[in-house]
């Protein structure tokens, strides 16, 4: 069994290689940084398009198949919109969103071929929940989230399974970003251990689930934001009457 793992330096990543090699799985950890862990191990910028699928090419001229791919790979900016970098926010995009999209669109072929695999992506509970002065960041994993849940209804046709994983803050280097600096001690507050994200990896890779939170709490916010624009619409359409 063959696992990828992107972002797999450190952190979530990492964790969840290290799980996924005690359920006997082929590891091949890709980072920005040299992972230090892996059976096969690759330095690339996923945002490089063309970067990744020469890599994709070469584990599958290896293996002819991957059975999981783990896109994890992504960071933040902690900072008001107007005062923030275009140009780091732009690298963001590429990162958070669109480095998924190049490993899913190289793999989902020999996927399909198959009738096989799992597609997991380490989302975040912002997808849901604009944070202010991480609006950029949000937008990409509600891009992100949007993304997976589509693909889960295209896939699993082919006996693909497409799952989202949904933390919340977590105990990362996410914060290690100097604009979090001043902050880092609150979003650490609240903060769950990688490991519980790594263990809902594992949980989507055995179920299919199409979205797990962690911690499992979460999950209500969804529920909460879809009211709340419910009840928004209605107050507008009676406002909107009062003063037609």
């Amino acid at each position: 069994m063959i696992a990828i793992i992107t972002g797999a330096s450190k952190g979530i990543g990492k964790c969840t290689a290290l799980k996924l090699k005690n359920y006997g799985y082929t590891i091949v950890s890709i980072s920005r940084s040299e992972p230090d862990f892996g059976d096969i191990k690759f330095k690339v910028d996923v945002s490089d398009k063309i970067a990744v699928k020469d890599i994709v090419d070469k584990i599958l001229g290896e293996f002819s198949f991957v059975d999981v791919i783990v896109n994890n790979a992504g960071f933040g900016i902690y900072g008001s919109f107007k005062e923030t970098s275009l140009d780091e926010e732009e690298y963001m995009v590429r990162t958070n969103f669109l480095g998924t999209i190049y490993f899913t669109k190289f793999l989902l072929p020999s996927m399909i071929e198959r009738k096989k695999g799992n597609i997991v992506n380490i989302i975040s509970e912002a997808a849901y929940v604009s944070s202010p002065k991480l609006l950029v960041y949000s937008a990409t994993k509600a891009a992100l989230a949007s993304f997976t849940n589509g693909l889960w209804a295209e896939a699993r046709k082919y006996g693909v399974k497409v799952s989202g994983i949904y933390p919340g803050p977590v105990r990362t280097n996410f914060t290690s970003h100097p604009s979090f600096n001043g902050v880092k001690n609150s979003f650490d507050k609240f903060s769950v251990e990688p490991e519980k994200v790594a263990n809902a990896v594992i949980k989507s890779i055995k179920t299919g689930k199409r979205e797990i939170y962690v911690p499992s709490r979460l999950k209500i916010e969804p529920y909460f934001l879809k009211l709340s624009n419910v009840m928004q619409s209605i107050t507008y359409r009676i406002v909107s009457k009062w003063f037609s």
